[in-house]
């Protein structure tokens, strides 16, 4: 799965194995920083000075907590926390046999960890380093992710047709409870290839992008981790719509945690969600173009979107919901962000920080 990052709106990302950081010397380190996966959303977290616009550190990929405090990464049978605002390596835990980590509280207190098999999952007081849950299962499960208070693990149960239903696992209790979450114990199976996720800060939302392959439509599937309650928001039909086209949507979550954006490129669309009340609520065109990857960042006041595929670059205004294209010169673009004064960065493949008025 596909998950981004943005100039300090940090989100959880799918784990994998890495290197161990790569940092400069702590004479070099001050101020905010810029986050960036140059080398793609599955990548290495590239830390750069948002000021200097020269790299800092770099970081294994991981996930990171939706509060931003934390990243966690996988290394070589040792679990790897990280300052993301440093690059420092905080704890390390060694890990006995072969696990991957599956998901992080938002607070980054929290870890559940699972094997290959999805059989097996494994919750870690991030505190104290110990062991709090290890479950078994008989079916085959993916973690989505564990609750702030370490006592609601979040699942996919994964069925042989590809098909999944989200279910809830009380910790405290030592159950999984009946049916899917939000029904009254009944499974319901969904169809979907997940491609990006975002999580609030507050711990109340985590918001996955899905591209329905039987239907060939996209849709956010939005999981209230507060009220344990899961709910597909479609978003605007295409037809005649092939899977590559679909999947060139991309999130961004406004800082107030309530208003979800989505922007596809290849598409020319901007959509956007307001979560309390889980709802499509505007759609914004303009001139689609083809591209790679979208990336998405949001500025600090939530009043900038932008997005780009890769090769061109588009501001959307989310108070007057209407998106331009923008020129940069900047060549293949790899990632973006806000500094806290609404300066737009650009992260450039080979190439130093752009920065840009907009």
């Amino acid at each position: 799965m596909k998950r981004l990052a943005a100039l300090l709106a940090f989100t959880s990302v799918l784990a994998a194995c890495g290197s161990t950081a790569d940092v400069v010397p702590d004479a070099e380190r001050a101020g905010p920083v810029f986050l960036a996966r140059t080398a793609g959303a599955a990548g290495a977290l590239v830390g750069y000075d948002a000021a200097g616009l020269e790299r800092r550190f770099r970081l294994p990929a991981g996930i990171q907590a939706a509060d931003g405090r934390s990243h966690y990464a996988i290394d070589g049978g040792t679990l790897r926390r990280f300052d993301p605002y440093t690059g420092e390596l905080d704890r390390t835990y060694p890990l006995r046999g072969d696990w991957q980590l599956g998901g992080v509280s938002a607070n980054g207190r929290w870890l559940a960890l699972q094997r290959n098999d999805g059989r097996r999952i494994r919750v870690l007081d991030a505190r104290t380093g110990r062991v709090a849950h290890d479950l078994r299962f008989f079916s085959r499960f993916t973690v989505e992710t564990v609750s702030s208070a370490g006592d609601f693990l979040f699942l996919q149960q994964n069925f042989v047709d590809g098909s999944y239903a989200v279910r809830g696992y009380d910790l405290l209790g030592g159950q999984m409870l009946p049916g899917s979450l939000g029904t009254k114990g009944r499974i319901i199976q969904m169809q979907g290839l997940a491609s990006q996720v975002v999580a609030s800060p507050d711990g109340r939302w985590l918001l996955t992008l899905y591209v329905n392959t039987q239907t060939n439509t996209a849709f956010v599937h939005a999981l209230n981790l507060i009220d344990r309650m899961a709910i597909c928001i479609n978003l605007p039909p295409c037809t005649k719509c092939n899977r590559a086209r679909l999947q060139d949507w991309a999130l961004a979550l406004a800082p107030d945690g309530r208003t979800l954006f989505a922007a596809n490129p290849s598409l020319g669309r901007v959509a956007t969600i307001y979560l309390p009340i889980q709802r499509l609520i505007a759609v914004s065109q303009f001139k689609p173009q083809v591209g790679g990857e979208t990336r998405t960042a949001i500025s600090r006041d939530g009043s900038q979107l932008a997005f780009t595929n890769g090769t061109s670059l588009w501001g959307f205004d989310t108070n007057a919901g209407w998106a331009r294209e923008l020129p940069t010169g900047a060549g293949a673009i790899a990632d973006l962000g806000f500094r806290a004064d609404g300066t737009l960065l650009l992260a450039r493949k080979g190439g130093p920080l752009l920065a840009l008025e907009v």
